[in-house]
């Protein structure tokens, strides 16, 4: 499983610390990253959440180094504690996954501000009861959908 260096990196973990994670040997760590045996479907499940979490910014901590099942359930919660929203049956193909980064609340409207990428932020005003049905915070995970008939553009 040759991703799973990058992964462990990327994640900011040694390979000791990976094993105590998913509860293996640090030589069975090893022999993933060059090839020699593969990871149980159990274990790849594990990692797909792991890789997940890694995408969405979760790193290794002091705190997490000395408690891997607390940094197990972060990952976990980082890949599957979202709202699951099915967008496959919105006719909108401009959606943008981001973190909220700002919510400005208001008595009826909310500006909520959603980071796409480096350097790029989408804001929105939506309703309050909106914000707190969907139960966004900074920090969480939400998709910008842009359905829009006009788009203007302003040259630099």
């Amino acid at each position: 499983m040759k991703t799973l260096k990058p992964l462990r990196e990327r994640l900011a973990l040694s390979q000791k610390e990976l094993a105590q994670i998913l509860g293996v040997h640090v030589m069975t760590v090893s022999k993933w990253e060059r090839g020699v045996a593969e990871p149980s479907e159990h274990q790849h499940k594990i990692l797909r959440a792991l890789g997940d979490a890694g995408t969405n910014g979760l790193r290794a901590s002091r705190y997490a180094r000395h408690d891997p099942i607390r940094f197990l359930a972060a990952a976990l919660a980082e890949a599957y504690g979202g709202p699951q929203i099915d967008l496959g049956a919105l006719s909108a193909t401009n959606r943008f996954p981001g973190r909220i980064v700002e919510i400005a609340r208001g008595d009826v409207m909310t500006k909520v501000v959603l980071e796409v990428g480096p350097q790029m932020r989408i804001g929105a005003v939506i309703t309050t009861d909106s914000v707190d049905r969907l139960r966004l915070e900074v920090g969480s995970r939400a998709t910008a959908i842009i359905k829009a008939t006009e788009v203007i553009v302003a040259g630099s």
